[in-house]
């Protein structure tokens, strides 16, 4: 059975993962949408300037995520 490789890991640009091995022993990362990660943001009081700003992105990218 696979077994994590660590807990719930959050990257500097905000993206939650987890990475486990598989029964091969090939490393499985599973990480959050990144429309969900934007969402996030916003939804904590972040404007979409400083989500972008905070996840090293286009506020372009925030926007066309965030509607």
């Amino acid at each position: 059975m696979g077994c994590n490789i660590h807990p719930l890991f959050e990257h500097s640009w905000g993206q939650r993962v987890v990475r486990f091995y598989d029964l091969d022993k090939h490393i499985i990362e599973v990480g959050e949408n990144m429309n969900i990660v934007v969402k996030r943001f916003i939804e904590t009081g972040l404007s979409i300037e400083e989500t972008a700003n905070r996840m090293g992105v286009p506020v372009d990218y925030v926007r066309s995520c965030s509607t």
